[in-house]
């Protein structure tokens, strides 16, 4: 099957026209987008919080490190997949792009179909594993049960939503999230606070708004200028698993969150028991939120860099790294600010009022945290960066030491030599600690150093 025909290069915003407007054009669908997908368990947690308990909480937080790890391979498989296709429009090779495309949804699908199959048994020994007692158990599972059947469909969703930005359709992706978003919000509701269904009630809110959000993607179907087609006979498998490994560090993240949750959640209940883990798990929402800004960026700075190295267009390639990094500054500043200003009013969103424990030992780990965004975005950046000019190996290495390497050697350091410090200070001192390798990496992989500048 011959791939539609595509859109003249000038309407490509990520090689032609002012580099800030086609950052812009990238940059803030993808915000948009991506805050919109995951308020679906910032939505979760503040419903649970305040009609479920903080036991409720407890659980979900204790659950988040089975899907982090589940999501590692979908992730790589997607950022890897939609990077190669990048290259090839870049290149002007679409009917390339669109076979990546096929074999990252083919192998995408399989695994989440692979997924559901182990996972639809009994878990209560994986929830022992992961520091939860039996009072959790129960809890656990009706989230656990119930999601682990839409796994596919939250894979598919996020391999359409890579490679359809790609394609050209940012906004169109942005859309399909905000979508879903607002239909979980409606379904949390229902089924939470109307139905009194509860943590499974939550599940199913998220598994149904990933089937509208996929749903709205595949919109993309009836553009009459799209060149993106699936095509379902495939040969040349192995540039699927190089496709792979070049979104290592995407697999390396969400892997390492996983592992890095599950540590603290082993400290802190042992040391404060299930309120410090909802208190963590409170602050971990309202956290995620400002990380997101700085991942929306790196994420259209993938999508564009990716096209201007196959273009090898050094000079853009300059000139998107300069806007991203003052973008990611900018809202880090901001963000920090909202924190130090309204960190009780978000907590509040969480916590009610008669849970003043909780609600204190919450704030102690905001005022704690908040200056990891100081340094979180220039990671972020710099990581996406290399990933989107094929140096993966380059790109893991700084995900593996943000979100694993220095995380726990500091949790170590904290817990035997300075116990007087909170272990959650780890987080930001392994970012501090990063940003010193990924200054160096970027160094040396700048875009004047993998091709000449263009004249």
């Amino acid at each position: 099957m011959s791939a539609v025909s595509p859109l003249p290069e000038s309407f490509n915003p990520a090689l032609h026209g002012s580099p800030l407007k086609g950052f812009l054009k990238y940059a803030i669908p993808s915000a948009l987008g991506i805050l919109a997908m995951s308020t679906a368990s910032v939505i979760d947690g503040i419903f649970i919080g305040r009609y479920e308990g903080s036991d409720a909480l407890a659980a979900i937080n204790l659950v988040i490190p089975i899907f982090s790890m589940a999501f590692g391979i979908a992730y790589m498989l997607a950022v890897g997949g939609s990077v190669v296709a990048g290259k090839y429009v870049g290149e002007g090779n679409y009917t390339g792009a669109s076979n990546i495309f096929s074999k990252t949804l083919i192998a995408a699908l399989l695994y989440g179909v692979l997924l559901v199959v182990a996972g639809a048994s009994n878990n209560h020994s994986l929830f022992a594993l992961l520091g939860a007692g039996p009072e959790l158990f129960g809890a656990m599972s009706a989230y656990f049960d119930t999601l682990i059947w839409f796994l596919p469909i939250q894979i598919a969703t996020a391999i359409y939503y890579f490679f359809v930005r790609i394609a050209g359709y940012p906004t169109l992706s942005s859309i399909a999230l905000i979508v879903g978003a607002v239909t979980n919000l409606g379904l949390d509701w229902w089924f939470i606070v109307v139905s009194g269904d509860g943590l499974q009630g939550a599940a199913l809110a998220t598994g149904i708004s990933n089937i509208v959000t996929v749903s709205v993607l595949l919109l993309h179907l009836f553009k009459p200028d799209r060149w993106l087609q699936f095509i379902p006979l495939q040969s040349q498998w192995r540039e699927l698993a190089e496709a792979a490994f070049n979104g290592l560090s995407e697999f390396v993240n969400e892997v390492s969150a996983g592992l890095i949750t599950f540590v603290l959640n082993l400290v802190i209940i042992n040391q404060l028991g299930v309120t410090g883990v909802a208190a963590f798990s409170v602050v971990s929402y309202t956290l995620f939120i400002g990380l997101l800004l700085s991942f929306s960026m790196a994420d259209a700075l993938q999508a564009l860099c990716s096209q201007c190295y196959g273009a090898r267009d050094a000079r853009r390639l300059n000139e998107f790294i300069k806007i991203a990094s003052a973008g990611v500054t900018i809202s880090a500043l901001g963000f920090i600010a909202l924190l130090l200003t309204q960190g009780p009013n978000l907590i509040g969103l969480f916590v009610s009022n008669n849970d003043p424990q909780l609600f204190e030992l919450a704030l102690e780990f905001i005022h704690i945290l908040w200056p990891v965004f100081i340094f979180n975005g220039l990671n972020v950046v710099i990581s996406a960066y290399l990933t989107a000019i094929h140096h993966a190996a380059a790109s893991a290495i700084i995900a593996l030491l943000r979100s694993l390497v220095f995380p726990l050697l500091w949790l170590a350091v904290l817990m035997k030599l300075l116990p007087e410090w909170s272990i959650v200070s780890a987080l930001t001192l392994a970012e501090v600690c990063t940003l010193v390798i990924a200054a160096s990496l970027f160094i040396r992989y700048q875009p004047s150093q993998i091709f000449p500048q263009k004249p």
